[in-house]
C-alpha cells in the first residue's frame, strides 16, 4: 500500500512539471512571434509612409561649424559632405597673417612619422644641452601629433600656440616673420631646418648608425674610414676622373664614378652630423659632356628640397620628375679639357712672337667648384680638379670666349633622402615690374600611388643591371602644401604682402587618414582621390612631402 501511494505521488509530480514546461515553451514562442510581427509591421509602416519625405538633420552647434574663410577652401567641391566630415578638429592658433605659412608647414612636418620617430630616437634633452628652439620644436610637433590620434572632437578642443617657437626663431632670423610680409613656405622650411641643424650638429651623431646614409654607400668599407683617409681617397678619385672620362670609355671608369659618389655622400654627412640632414638631404649628380671633345665631368650637389620647374602644360608629377633627367644644352659652362688645350696652344704661339709685336693673354680655365675640405651644405662637389666655390656661383666667372663650345648636361639622383621634399616652381619674379607671376598649371597627383624613382637613379644611367647595385626608391605621399596666391606685387621673390599668399595643406596621419588643415581648423577627408582631382589642388599644389617606404 505504501509503495503504491509513493508511485502515484511521483507520477503526479511528473505531470505537473511536464505541463508547466510545455506552458512556458508555448508562451515563449508566442511572445517571440508577437514581437516579430510587431517589428515587421512597424518597419513596413515606416518605409511606406516616410520614404518620400526628406529627413531634416539637427543643426550643429555654431562652435563646431567649419569656417571656409580662405579662398582656396571656398570651392564647393571641397565642402561636399561626401568628401569631408562636418566636425573639424582644432589646429594652430594664427597669431597674424604672416604665420599662415608657418602653421601649414608645421602641420605637414607633424604628419611625417619617420621624421618624428627619428627626433625621438636621436634627441636626448636630458643628456645634451640644446638650443631652446630644439625642445620647443619637439614639444610643438608632439602636441600636433597627439591631436591626430584623438577620436572624439570634444577631447581635442585646444588650439596649439606658436608664440614661444616664433620668438625663438625670430632671434635667429629677425626679419623672417615680420608682420608686413609673408615668407614663402619653401624658404621657411629651409630656414627652420638650418636653425635646427646648427643646434643639433653640436651633438656628435655617427652617420654609420643611420641606415639612410650608409645604406646608399656601395663600398661599405668607406664607412669605417677616418675623415683624413676619405679626403685622401677623394683627391685620388678626382685625379682619376679629371679630363680622363669620355663618352667612349665611360664604362671603364664606372668604379671611379661610383666611388666618387660614395665619397661625396659620406663627406657631406660628416661635415654636419645633424639628424635633420640625415632625414631630408639627398644628392644630385650633374654630368657635363663637351660637344667638341666628348669629355665628361661630374658634379655632385646636395639638396634638401628637390625643385622641379613647372611649364604651362598639364602634366603628372611622375612625368615632371622624369624631365629632371632631360639632356639640355648649356652655354654658360666651358669644357676644362678644351680650355687647357687652347691655353697650351696660345702659350706655344706666344713664344714664337718676337719683340712683343702681338700681346697674347691666356684665358683662365674654370673657377674652382669645391675643395677637398668639408663643404657647407649648399655647395656642390665636382670631379674637376682644384675646385672650391658653389656650383650656383661659378658660372659667372667663366671666360666668355669659350661660350661657343656648347656642353650638354644631364641631371640624375645619386642619393635619395629618407623624406623627399619636392617644390613645384610655380612662382617667377620679375625685378623690373617687381611682380611675382604664378603659373596655375595643372599638376596631377595620385595620393595613394607609390612613387618609384629608381629609373632616375645614376646607376640606371650607367647601365648597372645588378640588383645589388640598384638602390630601391619607393615613396608614399604624406603632405601636400597648397599655395592659393595669384599674381602679386612684391619687393622680392620670397617676401610678399601678407594678403598675397594663403596656404592650406592636406596631410596623412599614421593610420592613413587624411586631413585638410586651414590654420585653426583641421577637417577629416573621406575621399582624398576626389579632392586631389579638383582644380584647387592641381592648380595650387606647391610643396610635397614624400616618405620613403621601408
Amino acid at each position: 500500500m505504501w509503495l503504491l501511494s509513493n508511485v502515484l505521488f511521483e507520477f503526479t509530480i511528473y505531470l505537473i512539471v511536464d505541463n508547466i514546461t510545455k506552458f512556458i515553451l508555448i508562451n515563449t514562442k508566442l511572445f517571440q512571434l508577437t514581437i516579430n510581427c510587431l517589428y515587421n509591421f512597424i518597419s513596413n509602416y515606416t518605409h511606406h509612409y516616410s520614404s518620400s519625405k526628406v529627413l531634416i538633420a539637427k543643426k550643429l552647434p555654431e562652435k563646431y561649424l567649419y569656417s571656409y574663410h580662405l579662398k582656396l577652401t571656398n570651392d564647393l567641391r571641397l565642402q561636399q559632405s561626401s568628401l569631408v566630415q562636418l566636425l573639424p578638429r582644432p589646429g594652430i592658433l594664427k597669431l597674424h597673417e604672416t604665420t599662415c605659412s608657418l602653421n601649414i608647414l608645421l602641420q605637414s612636418l607633424a604628419s611625417l612619422n619617420s621624421f618624428y620617430s627619428s627626433l625621438q630616437r636621436n634627441i636626448n634633452l636630458s643628456r645634451f644641452n640644446y638650443d631652446p628652439i630644439v625642445s620647443t620644436f619637439l614639444d610643438l610637433i608632439s602636441q600636433l601629433r597627439a591631436n591626430h590620434h584623438t577620436t572624439e572632437y570634444k577631447h581635442a578642443n585646444t588650439l596649439v600656440g606658436l608664440s614661444s617657437f616664433i620668438s625663438k626663431l625670430s632671434t635667429i632670423y629677425p626679419d623672417l616673420l615680420t608682420k608686413p610680409t609673408t615668407p614663402d613656405i619653401a624658404e621657411l622650411f629651409q630656414c627652420i631646418t638650418d636653425a635646427l641643424n646648427q643646434s643639433l650638429s653640436k651633438q656628435k651623431l655617427v652617420y654609420s648608425k643611420n641606415f639612410s646614409v650608409i645604406g646608399q654607400v656601395h663600398n661599405q668599407k668607406l664607412t669605417t674610414l677616418s675623415l683624413d683617409f676619405l679626403n685622401r681617397m677623394y683627391i685620388e678619385t678626382e685625379a682619376q676622373l679629371h679630363n680622363k672620362v669620355t663618352v667612349d670609355n665611360i664604362d671603364a671608369q664606372t668604379s671611379y664614378i661610383i666611388q666618387y659618389i660614395d665619397l661625396t655622400w659620406l663627406l657631406h654627412h660628416i661635415q654636419l652630423g645633424s639628424i635633420l640632414k640625415h632625414t631630408f638631404s639627398g644628392q644630385l649628380l650633374h654630368a657635363y659632356c663637351c660637344n667638341k671633345c666628348s669629355h665628361v665631368r661630374f658634379c655632385a650637389e646636395p639638396f634638401q628640397i628637390l625643385i622641379l620647374p613647372v611649364s604651362k602644360t598639364t602634366i603628372t608629377l611622375e612625368q615632371l620628375l622624369s624631365q629632371l633627367t632631360k639632356i639640355e644644352d648649356v652655354d654658360s659652362i666651358s669644357c676644362s679639357y678644351c680650355s687647357s688645350q687652347t691655353n697650351q696652344d696660345l702659350e706655344r704661339k706666344s713664344t714664337v712672337i718676337k719683340n712683343g709685336t702681338i700681346l697674347t693673354k691666356t684665358i683662365p680655365t674654370l673657377s674652382p667648384l669645391v675643395n677637398t675640405h668639408i663643404q657647407p651644405f649648399d655647395q656642390a662637389v665636382s670631379s674637376t680638379a682644384n675646385i672650391s666655390i658653389p656650383l650656383s656661383t661659378h658660372t659667372s666667372n667663366l671666360a666668355t670666349s669659350y661660350k661657343s663650345d656648347r656642353m650638354k648636361c644631364q641631371t640624375l639622383i645619386a642619393n635619395f633622402p629618407s623624406i623627399l621634399c619636392i617644390q613645384l616652381k610655380r612662382l617667377f619674379y620679375d625685378p623690373v615690374s617687381r611682380t611675382t607671376t604664378k603659373l596655375n598649371t595643372n599638376i596631377i597627383i595620385e595620393p595613394e600611388k607609390i612613387l618609384d624613382l629608381s629609373h632616375i637613379h645614376y646607376t640606371t644611367w650607367l647601365g648597372l643591371i645588378d640588383s645589388s647595385m640598384i638602390i630601391p626608391a619607393r615613396y608614399q605621399l604624406t603632405g601636400i602644401c597648397l599655395n592659393s596666391s595669384n599674381n602679386f606685387h612684391s619687393s622680392s621673390m620670397n617676401q610678399t604682402n601678407s594678403n598675397s599668399k594663403q596656404y592650406v595643406c592636406l596631410y596623412r596621419t599614421d593610420n592613413s587618414q587624411w586631413f585638410l588643415s586651414d590654420n585653426e581648423h583641421k577637417t577629416e577627408i573621406n575621399e582624398i582621390d576626389n579632392i586631389c582631382r579638383t582644380l584647387c589642388v592641381t592648380e595650387n599644389c606647391y610643396l610635397l612631402f614624400y616618405e620613403r617606404c621601408s
